[in-house]
């Protein structure tokens, strides 16, 4: 759970380490990870935050703490490890203290859904709830991770309706990525080794709006080779290629796609993706996950508080712990 240090008249807050709960205090007092930020805290700050387990590798403190603070806005938001077994009794317990809401990672999104009063549109249409928002005494759950990718996608000024997009992948983050491309008319074609997973996402993706079709190829067929070379957008939604595996990337043959591609990795440890590096050495255009991280924190932070967050302060406050190593 998160914790506060009292500092020089100010509180040091942040995610506690990943300890268990004897090696998490000394002389009772908690252990804080060293991307704390420091903030005013007293009677009035409300809390939000993010509920994952682990938790510890989140940068979402760093930046959305950053964007409180560029809106002087008497909030603070912390990280909490939380267990599948334990996330009915946290929900109840943040609506019971007050809270204005809270963001859902791993394992979380889509066994919050039973728990909701209201699900937004796009967090139905998805299957997957990343914001929760207590609302007049209701929980509301959205799925900002749509909103997110459309507008990093928008800042490259990448232009989806009609175009042909490679999806890679058919996990929790493809089927936020494709329902945004495919509700703003991109043409999808979804590549992943399991192909009855593949299946599975074109069949949701069939019932959600936009006029562009959606398509399943395999890892080596010729018709992936093909999806390629008429793609003008490949987005990576695996996790191939992360820290530490930094070595890996995905099984996409660079040498089909067209000079000036653009190649999104939703991955942002490391910064730059050994697919991402190999692309732009191919002479592709390439995007890593801080642009959509960033967004969909923004959209989260609107809806909890009506207040247009600074997005600059957001990405330095990533920029900067990534290049320091935080978010492990």
């Amino acid at each position: 759970m998160g914790a506060a240090l009292l500092v020089s008249g100010h509180e040091t807050v942040g995610a506690l380490t990943d300890l268990p709960m004897e090696q998490s205090f000394r002389s009772g007092r908690p252990v804080v990870q060293e991307e704390s930020v420091t903030v005013s805290i007293n009677a009035t700050t409300r809390l939000l935050g993010v509920l994952g387990d682990p938790v510890g590798h989140s940068l979402s403190p760093e930046m959305h703490n950053a964007a409180l603070r560029a809106a002087g806005l008497p909030c603070v938001y912390l990280a909490f490890a939380v267990p599948p077994v334990e996330l009915r009794e946290a929900v109840a317990g943040l609506r019971a203290i007050g809270a204005i809401g809270v963001n859902l990672t791993i394992p979380h999104k889509e066994a919050i859904l039973a728990m909701l009063d209201v699900i937004a549109p796009e967090a139905q249409a998805v299957g997957a709830v990343n914001t929760l928002e207590f609302r007049d005494g209701l929980l509301v759950g959205h799925n900002t991770d749509v909103a997110g990718i459309l507008a990093a996608l928008r800042e490259a000024d990448v232009r989806l309706d009609g175009a042909s997009v490679v999806v890679m992948g058919a996990g929790g983050s493809a089927r936020a990525v494709c329902w945004a491309l495919r509700s703003s008319g991109a043409r999808i074609t979804i590549c992943n080794r399991t192909p009855s997973r593949a299946e599975s996402l074109a069949a949701m993706l069939g019932n959600s709006p936009g006029a562009g079709t959606v398509d399943v190829v395999e890892p080596g067929e010729r018709s992936f080779v093909d999806a390629l070379q008429g793609a003008s957008l490949i987005i990576n939604t695996t996790s191939v290629g992360m820290s530490p595996r930094s070595e890996a990337m995905p099984e996409i043959p660079l040498r089909s796609l067209a000079h000036g591609t653009m190649v999104c990795d939703l991955i942002y440890r490391p910064r730059q993706t050994r697919l991402l590096k190999e692309a732009e050495e191919a002479g592709c255009r390439t995007m890593n996950g801080v642009s959509m991280l960033v967004h969909q924190g923004a959209a989260s932070f609107r809806i909890w508080l009506g207040v247009e967050p600074d997005t600059v302060a957001m990405r330095n406050a990533v920029e900067t712990a990534l290049a320091a190593g935080g978010g492990r």
